[in-house]
């Protein structure tokens, strides 16, 4: 059942790509004799500018980034700070959410501050991150890891506050200690729910990783090409940077979901 959903979900986005792709194909093709190639930008005007690239184009510019090896310099760049940055963020935000869940009165004073933290941009914290851990690279791995702990933190804690109290009562009744309830009770009762947070964790950690990047910005990066590229501008090398990081959130989603129904088969899931 599950290889059927995955399946029929596979297909679906394969269809959805291949009309985004067709859509996309006629506008570049329409647009690269309507759209000015000549445009003001700041005090002075910039020549040949493709607005919307055919796909030579991007073709051509992707050649150029694979054989001259920024794009991959950039992904094993980029890639190793959303790894790092995850798993510190997982490991804090589990922690801190399974130990919250445990006493009532964490609960009361961490909530306010989780439900601040998760709504505030990480653009607002470059600035903060910068004079706390300097312009190396301790603070882009900590800006993803912040907005990776919140996440992770809310799912396990909304997890282990799900396990009803009377199994607490039952497995004290039949004297266990408090390091057996939380290994055998509340952490597999915690765990869809630390996985489902997880899954959009690791989503954000790209986004994140784009501005990370912008403290002391320096190549190979993503975030550094996406920037250099909008300042030249160079619309081709925007466009390719941003499907690149648009199929690795795609990527990391799909790994995220194998990962969450494969620990979770005992779950009963609607078919898709």
């Amino acid at each position: 059942m599950i290889a059927a959903a995955g399946s029929s979900r596979l297909q679906r986005a394969l269809l959805s790509f291949a009309v985004l792709a067709a859509v996309y194909w006629i506008a570049s093709e329409i647009g690269s004799r309507v759209l000015p190639q000549r445009i003001w930008m700041v005090a002075h005007y910039v020549e040949n500018v493709q607005l919307l690239p055919t796909y030579a184009s991007l073709a051509e510019e992707m050649v150029f980034l694979i054989r001259s090896g920024i794009l991959a310099q950039s992904l094993l760049a980029s890639g190793s700070r959303v790894l790092a940055g995850v798993a510190l963020g997982a490991l804090v935000g589990i922690t801190l959410g399974l130990a919250t869940a445990s006493a009532a009165r964490l609960e009361y004073l961490a909530e306010p501050w989780i439900a601040f933290f998760r709504f505030t941009p990480a653009f607002a914290l470059l600035p903060l991150f910068v004079l706390w851990f300097g312009l190396g690279e301790v603070s882009k791995v900590l800006l993803i890891a912040a907005g990776v702990a919140i996440v992770t933190l809310q799912g396990a804690f909304d997890g282990a506050r799900r396990v009803p109290r009377v199994y607490f009562d039952a497995a004290r009744s039949l004297g266990a200690g408090a390091g057996l309830v939380l290994r055998r009770l509340v952490i597999p009762a915690a765990v869809p729910s630390v996985l489902a947070s997880l899954r959009i964790a690791v989503a954000l950690a790209w986004v994140t990783m784009v501005v990370a990047e912008l403290i002391k910005p320096t190549m190979p990066s993503l975030g550094y090409l996406l920037a250099l590229a909008g300042a030249y501008p160079r619309v081709p090398t925007m466009l390719i940077g941003i499907v690149t990081i648009g199929a690795l959130v795609l990527a990391s989603d799909a790994l995220a979901l194998w990962v969450d129904q494969r620990a979770t088969r005992w779950m009963r899931r609607r078919d898709a």
